[in-house]
């Protein structure tokens, strides 16, 4: 079952210089700055793992062992790429590690049907990104909601850079017509009421 994408903090998130450097400090051994990076990548990661697992639960538990993973793995961090990339390559095999445990594949995102007075632009938008394949909704997040460059984002997921590209022009698309096709049923709703 699917549940409502709701970040578990509301930490505030750190830019990607500062990451990168937190990095650098916390490779060499400043436990303190591991802790500040965890706490400033934590709502991101933890965003990625649902947009690919659909489940809080299962986005909490891969969160989780990403961030353990990375207590490891820290040490060995050459800083060769930005470090929210490195995250989200450890969040990436989290996730898989999460599902197989639990034995169960990625649901596909069903948007939740709100009555129309709650409706807002934002949670419109939010059901439209969910229902997007997982092949369209993972670049869409890593580069227009996470902010990763196309190039990154193609290194996070090991795909050539055109795919990327692709699967964003055809995910913002798919938004659009959407995005015109609910507006168009709202719209039709208010007529007839």
């Amino acid at each position: 079952m699917r549940t409502r994408r709701q970040p578990p903090s509301g930490h505030r998130r750190i830019d990607d210089t500062a990451a990168d450097q937190l990095a650098r400090r916390a490779a060499g051994g400043d436990q303190r700055a591991f802790s500040t990076l965890c706490e400033g990548l934590l709502d991101d990661i933890w965003r990625y793992c649902w947009s690919l697992t659909g489940d809080r639960h299962l986005a909490d538990e891969a969160t989780q062992e990403t961030f353990a993973r990375a207590t490891t793995a820290i040490s060995r961090y050459r800083g060769d790429a930005p470090v929210r990339l490195w995250f989200v390559v450890l969040a990436r095999r989290s996730v898989g590690h999460a599902i197989e445990h639990h034995r169960r594949a990625p649901e596909p995102a069903t948007p939740e049907h709100l009555p129309h007075a709650d409706r807002t632009a934002a949670v419109e938008l939010t059901e439209l990104i969910e229902a997007l394949t997982p092949e369209m909704r993972e670049p869409l997040i890593l580069t227009q909601v996470l902010g990763f460059s196309y190039a990154d984002a193609a290194a996070a997921l090991d795909v050539p850079i055109g795919t990327i590209r692709s699967r964003v022009f055809r995910a913002r698309a798919t938004l659009v017509e959407s995005w015109t096709d609910a507006d168009t049923d709202i719209t039709a709703r208010e007529v007839a009421e």
